[in-house]
C-alpha cells in the first residue's frame, strides 16, 4: 500500500503560471492546456499556488 499523499507546503510551490491562448480541459481530475498547434501540455494543479488565464484563454464547456 502507498503512504497517505500529504498537501504540498505552499513555500514549495510554483508562484504561478500563466496560460495563454489555449483551451483548457481536466482530464483525470488535472488541468490540460490544448495550444493552437494541438500539443497537450499537463498542468499540475496541486504544485502551483496561482493560475492566470490570460486572454484568448477558453474552455470547452461551462464550469461546473
Amino acid at each position: 500500500m502507498l503512504p497517505p499523499l500529504k498537501p504540498i507546503a505552499m513555500k514549495e510551490r510554483v508562484s504561478m503560471v500563466f496560460i495563454q491562448k489555449g483551451q483548457i480541459d481536466v482530464k483525470d481530475g488535472a488541468f490540460v492546456v490544448i495550444d493552437e498547434t494541438g500539443t497537450r501540455t499537463h498542468i499540475p494543479v496541486g504544485s502551483i499556488a496561482c493560475i492566470m488565464l490570460e486572454p484568448g484563454t477558453r474552455s470547452p464547456r461551462p464550469w461546473d
